[in-house]
């Protein structure tokens, strides 16, 4: 799917997030994994994803129980390095996903598995706003 539009990508991807579900019988690669490649230099080297995410007021228990059901199995996945769900202690509605991956090739094959694919369809209807995706890579190494 090609998007042309004033939005950046961190915002396109953002709502990318909340219409996978839907849209990822149609889309040949994952718009996360496409937002990933475009940000890191070298696919075959560890890069960090963090995602900002901000809940609707009383659905803070219900995202940590869905998150729950994938940080085990992500963690046991060939090429994860850390994956954490972070509550924002100065705000309640906000919660950070620190994800650390020994390459893009693990992180999507981390996207098709089905804990994360019932994340993700799981996301929509707890979330307030679009998510906020970062990728980091190492600067001194």
């Amino acid at each position: 799917m090609s998007v042309r539009s004033g939005v950046p990508g961190e915002c396109l991807l953002a709502v990318l997030l909340l219409v996978l579900p839907t849209a990822a019988a149609e889309e040949k690669e994952n718009p996360i994994l496409t937002f990933v490649k475009s940000k890191v230099k070298d696919p075959d080297k560890p890069f960090t994803l963090l995602i900002t995410l901000k809940v609707k007021e009383g659905e803070e228990k219900k995202l940590e129980e869905v998150f729950a059901k994938a940080v085990k199995p992500t963690r046991k996945e060939k090429g994860c390095i850390t994956y954490d769900l972070s509550h924002d202690t100065s705000d309640a509605g906000r919660y950070l996903v620190y994800e650390r991956w020994t390459s893009v090739e693990a992180l999507k094959a981390h996207l098709e598995t089905a804990h994360i694919k019932a994340l993700l369809a799981a996301l929509p209807e707890l979330l307030a706003g679009a998510p906020e995706p970062r990728v980091l890579t190492p600067a001194a190494e």
